[in-house]
């Protein structure tokens, strides 16, 4: 009897739950459908692909695989620094979240906050993981900067005589870019994060319902505990933080080489790596301030004016549909893929925690014994 009875009482609080799960799936595989809908380019795109040297797209895939790995791998290395365990297929499901929510929300503003909520229902401290993965930012905005620079510098000359009116939007880029690295690190100062947490707290004291019911100011001084942690012993972290960088360094390689073999199979082949990939950088640096999600509309429109002399054969649109698909359009369909499946596959196990939190010992054991 008892056991029946709880068994009713467990199922009237399941009826009494809002499912939140599945409403976040069914508003995941809604935004996917109203994606291909108003990218009507989008259908064409295969038509084209079919067409192509399939050699050279076979390595961009890879390539972009490999990008997503080092990702990952990025990930867990900056978490092994705080001395917090992560599997390979968490790093990159983490890691591919992450460019996932920043490809679809503007500026790339949802990657980090989706991440940090995805690590917090493995235990991981918010505060924890957003200082873990502002590094993570760090090193790759590292990265990206001197890559860019470097190819400013080579490709200067030809700007200059082809496309000098590309070059404020280079030096913009740049700027920018640049003072996200001595900005983000500024948050480790622990004078600058007490000063961000003290505002935060004084717009929260402002709407005070949010601090009755929430408790957001706790949160916040726990918060800052969390995130401040990660500047103790940071002597112990540099090694790891500088790995980071230098790993990085490939890993933003990888992402702009996706270009050059698409470049490839359309069957060019006179131009050279290097230039490919460095204007490649410069038109990334170009539009990544841009606050449509995944820079829409910037992109095809930066890719129109620095690849239009290098996409001769009346092939620029046709490129362009290529490369966002390779480079945006593919992530966003795995991504959203991913994100059903992990809610749905978390789902599962938090029914099957619920279902076994509500068994007193001894009925585990008749569990147990019923399915002998």
């Amino acid at each position: 009897m008892l056991r029946r009875e709880n068994r009713q009482m467990e199922k009237q609080k399941e009826k009494r739950k809002i499912p939140w799960g599945m409403i976040y799936i069914a508003l995941t595989i809604v935004a996917l459908l109203l994606f291909g809908l108003f990218n009507q380019e989008f259908g064409n795109v295969f038509f084209t692909i079919a067409n192509l040297t399939p050699g050279f797209l076979t390595v961009a895939v890879l390539v972009t695989l490999i990008y997503f790995v080092l990702e990952g791998e990025i990930i867990r290395l900056l978490m092994r620094s705080q001395k917090i365990p992560m599997k390979f297929h968490s790093g990159i499901k983490i890691g591919l979240l992450g460019i996932y929510y920043s490809y679809i929300t503007p500026s790339s503003t949802g990657g980090q906050p989706m991440q940090s909520a995805y690590l917090l229902r493995d235990k991981i401290p918010v505060g924890i993981s957003t200082a873990v993965l502002i590094m993570k930012f760090f090193c790759f905005q590292c990265a990206f900067v001197f890559c860019s620079v470097a190819s400013f510098i080579f490709m200067l000359p030809k700007l200059q005589a082809e496309n000098p009116n590309l070059i404020p939007f280079i030096l913009v880029g740049l700027a920018i870019n640049g003072g996200s690295i001595v900005f983000f690190p500024s948050l480790f100062y622990k004078p600058v994060l007490h000063g961000i947490c003290r505002f935060a707290k004084w717009i929260i004291g402002k709407f005070r319902f949010l601090q009755r019911r929430f408790h957001l100011e706790d949160s916040v001084d726990k918060f800052e505990t969390d995130f401040g942690s990660y500047t103790d012993n940071f002597k112990e972290k540099k090694k790891s933080l500088i790995f980071g960088i230098l790993l990085s360094i490939p890993q933003f390689i990888l992402q702009m080489s996706v270009i050059y073999f698409i470049f490839r199979a359309f069957g060019y082949r006179e131009i050279s790596y290097l230039e490919i990939f460095a204007v490649q950088s410069l038109l990334q640096v170009s539009v990544s301030f841009m606050p449509m999600p995944g820079a829409s509309g910037a992109q095809e429109i930066g890719f129109s004016s620095f690849f239009k002399n290098y996409f001769v054969n009346n092939d620029l649109y046709a490129a362009v549909m290529v490369w966002r698909f390779f480079t945006y359009y593919l992530v966003v369909i795995v991504g959203a893929v991913l994100v059903v499946a992990d809610q749905f596959l978390y789902g599962r196990k938090c029914q099957k925690e619920a279902r076994k939190a509500a068994l007193s010992p001894v009925e585990e054991q008749i569990s147990a014994a019923e399915k002998e």
